[in-house]
């Protein structure tokens, strides 16, 4: 690590600071991330942000560098990781993550993971360098609000998103991403919406910033419901109740699950994919 860098545990810092810190550090990168302490909150809330295990990197008074870790019982994850635009390249991210990866193993993690954006060459390298390997491609959707929309005569009703999220770990996909997972979707809550058509197909929805745009979290059919087009009139219900609004998946989505059905329907694929990757920390 470069002289007179040092690490503090991100538990040390407000939100609100650690919020301006990550905006520092994103600058110029593929998505930068321009927040506050409100959004902070709002998006590591949900994703089991471990405030001790995270850390920021300071030169004197300067903050040069943050990595957020989550974590779930024997599993951590990278949630963010970025370094102001004058360290770059110096070799601090390699060593500020060796330390964090040590330090998770000194804990008793069993395995590290984290999302990269898969044109992000010199991050790929570092990661694959640390040991990390890809798992799968993760990708987006957006469904135009022009798409056709198949007629339903059934309508939508609100539900809790808990209850949902109760739903996706009992009968969804084995092995989702973090971002898809039962343990994410859990800790939705207002302005998201949990809504259930006939009582047998279920989504979570939320507002995005663009107003033209709405958030689809997740959607999932009762598994003795399914083959009877009722993830069809889900998204049909879901685009007729919210007209003029496109409907968004984030670049979470495993590229392999459900394409078939997301090109029925309409959705398109978005430009920004990432590579999940993951490292053995019993190794």
């Amino acid at each position: 690590m470069p002289s007179g860098v040092v690490s503090h545990p991100a538990l040390t810092f407000t939100t609100t600071a650690l919020a301006e810190i990550m905006t520092a550090c994103f600058e110029g990168y593929v998505i930068p991330q321009a927040i506050n302490g409100d959004m902070f909150n709002a998006r590591f809330r949900r994703e089991a942000l471990d405030l001790r295990a995270s850390r920021v990197l300071m030169e004197g008074d300067h903050p040069v560098a943050i990595i957020l870790v989550a974590r779930r019982g024997w599993t951590a994850r990278i949630a963010a990781m970025g370094i102001v635009p004058a360290y770059r390249a110096k070799g601090l991210g390699r060593r500020a993550l060796g330390d964090v990866i040590h330090e998770l193993r000194e804990l008793g993690d069993r395995r590290l993971m984290l999302e990269v954006i898969d044109t992000n060459e010199p991050a790929v390298r570092l990661y694959s360098s640390l040991g990390f390997k890809v798992r799968r491609r993760l990708i987006g959707y957006r469904r135009p609000a022009s798409a056709a929309t198949l007629s339903t005569a059934l309508e939508l009703t609100e539900i809790d998103p808990l209850s949902i999220a109760r739903k996706v770990a009992e009968e969804g996909p084995p092995d989702l991403p973090w971002f898809l997972a039962a343990e994410t979707l859990a800790t939705m809550a207002a302005p998201a919406r949990g809504l259930s058509l006939a009582g047998e197909a279920f989504a979570i929805v939320e507002p995005t910033p663009q107003p033209s745009g709405l958030a689809l979290r997740t959607i999932i059919v009762n598994r003795n419901a399914r083959r009877r087009g009722l993830g069809q009139a889900m998204i049909s219900a879901l685009a007729a109740t919210h007209p003029g609004q496109d409907l968004l998946m984030t670049a979470n989505v495993p590229e392999d699950l459900a394409r078939a059905f997301m090109a029925y329907m309409g959705f398109e694929r978005t430009p920004i994919g990432q590579f999940e990757m993951d490292v053995d920390l019993t190794a």
